[in-house]
């Protein structure tokens, strides 16, 4: 049997995608080992990738059955072997999403909602790779599936950018802040809670909480973490936010 690169592609694409319904259906009851875990953190920093790639592959797609590209072969072999790239790695992009998500401090419908579309990512452009070479693949398959693809990504790339980021991190530049004047501002509220969203929400907000810590409103800071609470009424010294605070750079 001749050994080919798109073979193996292939075929490591069919593997994977067989993974990643395993994983699906068993995540619950696997621990990710150490090393594991490091691959799955790796998962932003491939993900990129896979993203831009599938973009292209899916325009190219979309307008592959007009008259002026059907016929031409390099328009046609480009596109596959982008597709095939793309979806290769966005399977892989999403088996690191799986194993860093086992991890503690990720819960909530932000990471319901970027697991999901991940992962329907990979099987709609898999299987518009596996199915685009047949009788029955006509244009408006191509189109639709061309456009779930890259709908699935746009909504997996929001809510990603929300677990990693916090909630409105686009838009908070351009959100303003509510001012109040300093005779009329209420300590939590107008001067602490802001502090806190600025530089603690990104990783203690409800669908992201290391350390079991929520910060968004009161009652979650007192209620405080995994390390215990933050705050001990009358010693700010032993106080566990304070000791953090003053942590050395």
């Amino acid at each position: 049997m001749k050994f080919t690169v798109k073979g193996f592609a292939e075929n490591a694409l069919f593997a994977l995608n067989v993974f990643i319904v395993f994983l699906l259906l068993f995540g619950d009851k696997i621990t990710v080992a150490p090393w594991l875990q490091s691959v799955g953190r790796m998962h932003p920093m491939l993900l990129h990738f896979p993203i831009v790639l599938l973009m292209l592959a899916m325009l190219l797609e979309f307008f592959r059955f007009r008259q002026a590209y059907n016929g031409e072969k390099l328009y046609q072999n480009f596109t596959t072997g982008l597709l095939l790239t793309g979806v290769l790695l966005s399977a892989v992009t999403v088996v690191m999403g799986l194993f860093l998500s086992k991890e503690e401090g990720y819960t909530g419908d932000a990471l319901w909602w970027h697991k999901w579309t991940g992962v329907a990512v990979v099987f709609v452009s898999s299987a518009i790779y596996w199915s685009r070479n047949t009788t029955w693949y006509k244009a408006p398959l191509a189109k639709a599936g061309a456009v779930i693809t890259t709908l699935c990504l746009i909504v997996a790339g929001h809510y990603g950018a929300t677990l990693t980021h916090g909630d409105n991190f686009v838009l908070a530049p351009i959100t303003l802040a509510r001012q109040v004047p300093i005779d009329q501002a209420i300590v939590f509220d107008d001067v602490v809670m802001p502090i806190f969203s600025a530089k603690c929400l990104s990783c203690h907000n409800l669908d992201k909480a290391k350390g079991s810590l929520v910060m968004e409103d009161a009652n979650s800071l007192l209620k405080g973490g995994k390390s215990g609470k933050l705050f001990v009424a009358g010693k700010p010294e032993i106080s566990l936010l304070l000791e953090r605070v003053h942590l050395p750079l």
